[in-house]
C-alpha cells in the first residue's frame, strides 16, 4: 500500500495530558495500518494546564514531529500575580475574581482573537511552509481547540493548494467560556468571521457530535462525525474488581467545575450510602457542595491515563457530567466512550435535549437532565437499580467506538477528500 503523508496541527501533544491530546495522538498511532504516514505541528514549549509523559507511550518510534516555539501571555500574566490559568477550569473557579483578574480576562478576550494561541499562528505558518518545501505532505488537518489552529490551515490551503480537514473537538464560535471574557461585539463578529471562513475553505469538517454539524451550518456534502473514543490497548488485561465489601463507589475522571457540578447527584449518593472517587482536578466549589451534603468522598488528584482507566474499574459505578450550557447541547464528552467500554454502569448528567442525552438513550447509559426538578430522586433510583442489579451492563455499542474502528473511519474520510 502506497504511503501518503498527512500533517497534522495540534496544540496539544505529549507529554500534554488530558482529553485534548489524546483524540490525535490515537488517529497517529494507528494512521500508519492505514497507509497514511503522520507528521505532527506542535509547539515546543506550550504552557498547558496538565502534564502526562505516560502519553508519550503512543508516540510512533520516529514520527516527524515539527516543534515551533510560542510565546504564551499566561506565562507573564502568572509572573504578574494575575493568575493565568490555561483551562477552563482556571476561569471557572475565579467566577467571583477581581475588578484586576476581570480585566485581564477581558483583554484576553478582546485583544487575543480568536485565543491566546494566536500568536503562534503567523510565524508557525511561516516555517511549515518552509518545512514543506523539504518535507512535501499530501493533506493538512488542523483541530481546535484552540481554534486558532485553524488559521493555519486556513493560511496553508491558501498558499499551497493542498487538500484541508479541519477537526471541531468543541464548538468555536458558540463556546461557552466566551462568556467569561467580556467580549465586545467587534471581537465576537471576528471570531465568527473566522469561523465562516474556515467551515468555508476547508476540503472536510470533523465533528465529534452531529448537532456541531449544524451549529457550525457545514453543508451536508463536507461534513463528517467522528466521535472521540477508547483504545483497546490502554486497557488492562485483568482489571481490578470493585471491593465486595463496604460501600458502593462511585467514580469520575476528569475536571470537575461549576458548570459541571451535578448539584442533585450529592445528596443522592449520601442517601444511598455511596462512595465518591474524584481523579481529576475539583474546584472549591464543587467540593463545597460535595462536603455539605456529607459524601463520603476521596480525591486522588491527576493520575496518568493508563491508570486512570484501570482506576475505573475498580469503581462499582461511573460518573461522568457534561457543562449545563446551549453550547454543550451539541458536544458530548470524550470520556464517556472510556466509561462504556469498561462494562461499569455509567450515569451521565448534562442539558436535557443535548446530543449526549440522545447518545445515552441509544446506548442505554443513565442520564439525568442538570435542570430536571426530579434530578435527586432519578439519580437516587439509579444508584438504588444499580446495586440490585445482578450483572454488569452490556453495551453492544462500545466497538464501534473503539479508536482502530474510527481510524478506519477516518482514512476513508482522507482518501475521500484526496480524491474529490
Amino acid at each position: 500500500m502506497p504511503t501518503k503523508r498527512v500533517l497534522i496541527v495540534s496544540f496539544y501533544w505529549p507529554p500534554s495530558g488530558g482529553g485534548g491530546v489524546q483524540r490525535w495522538l490515537k488517529f497517529a498511532k494507528l494512521l500508519p495500518e492505514h497507509g497514511w504516514e503522520p507528521v505532527v505541528v506542535t509547539p515546543s514549549n506550550p504552557d498547558v494546564p496538565v502534564v502526562d509523559p505516560s502519553l508519550a507511550e503512543d508516540v510512533l518510534d520516529g514520527v516527524e514531529v515539527w516543534t515551533f516555539p510560542v510565546w504564551e501571555p499566561s506565562r507573564l500574566l502568572r509572573r504578574l500575580g494575575l493568575g493565568g490559568g490555561t483551562s477552563r477550569l482556571g476561569a471557572d473557579s475565579r467566577a467571583s475574581a477581581s475588578r484586576l483578574s476581570r480585566f485581564v480576562r477581558w483583554v484576553r478576550g478582546n485583544l487575543f482573537v480568536p485565543d491566546a494561541r494566536i500568536g503562534w499562528v503567523r510565524p508557525t505558518t511561516k516555517k511549515v511552509l518552509q518545512q514543506l518545501q523539504r518535507r512535501p505532505v499530501d493533506l493538512v488537518v488542523t483541530t481546535g481547540p484552540p481554534h486558532s489552529m485553524h488559521l493555519i490551515g486556513l493560511a496553508l490551503k491558501r498558499a499551497t493548494g493542498l487538500p484541508w480537514v479541519a477537526d471541531f473537538r468543541d464548538p468555536w464560535s458558540t463556546m461557552d467560556y466566551l462568556d467569561d471574557f467580556g467580549l465586545y461585539a467587534t471581537a465576537r463578529k471576528r471570531i465568527q468571521h473566522m469561523e465562516r471562513d474556515v467551515v468555508e475553505t476547508a476540503d472536510r469538517v470533523l465533528v465529534t457530535s452531529p448537532g456541531a454539524l449544524a451549529e457550525l451550518r457545514v453543508p451536508e456534502s463536507k461534513g463528517a462525525v467522528i466521535p472521540n473514543g477508547w483504545d483497546r490497548d490502554d486497557f488492562p488485561t485483568q482489571p481490578p474488581l470493585p471491593p465486595e465489601n463496604g460501600p458502593r463507589v462511585l467514580g469520575h475522571f476528569g475536571a470537575l467545575y461549576g458548570s459541571r457540578n451535578p448539584q442533585a447527584l450529592w445528596p443522592a449518593l449520601a442517601q444511598a450510602g455511596w462512595k465518591l472517587l474524584l481523579a481529576g482536578p475539583v474546584t472549591p466549589d464543587v467540593l463545597r457542595d460535595i462536603q455539605a451534603a456529607k459524601v463520603d468522598f476521596s480525591h486522588v488528584g491527576n493520575l496518568p491515563h493508563k491508570k486512570s482507566v484501570e482506576q475505573m474499574h475498580a469503581c462499582h459505578a461511573l460518573l461522568v457530567t457534561h457543562n449545563n450550557s446551549q453550547s454543550a447541547r451539541s458536544s458530548t464528552p470524550g470520556k464517556v466512550f472510556e466509561c462504556l467500554a469498561s462494562k461499569r454502569p455509567v450515569l451521565a448528567f448534562g442539558p436535557t435535549g443535548s446530543d449526549l442525552e440522545g447518545w445515552c438513550l441509544s446506548e442505554g447509559v443513565g442520564f439525568v437532565g442538570h435542570e430536571d426538578p426530579r434530578g435527586q430522586e432519578k439519580a437516587r433510583d439509579w444508584l438504588l437499580a444499580c446495586e440490585n442489579a445482578e450483572e454488569a451492563p452490556s453495551h453492544k455499542g462500545e466497538q464501534k467506538f473503539e479508536r482502530h474502528a474510527l481510524t478506519t473511519d477516518l482514512a476513508s474520510v482522507f482518501n475521500a477528500v484526496l480524491r474529490s
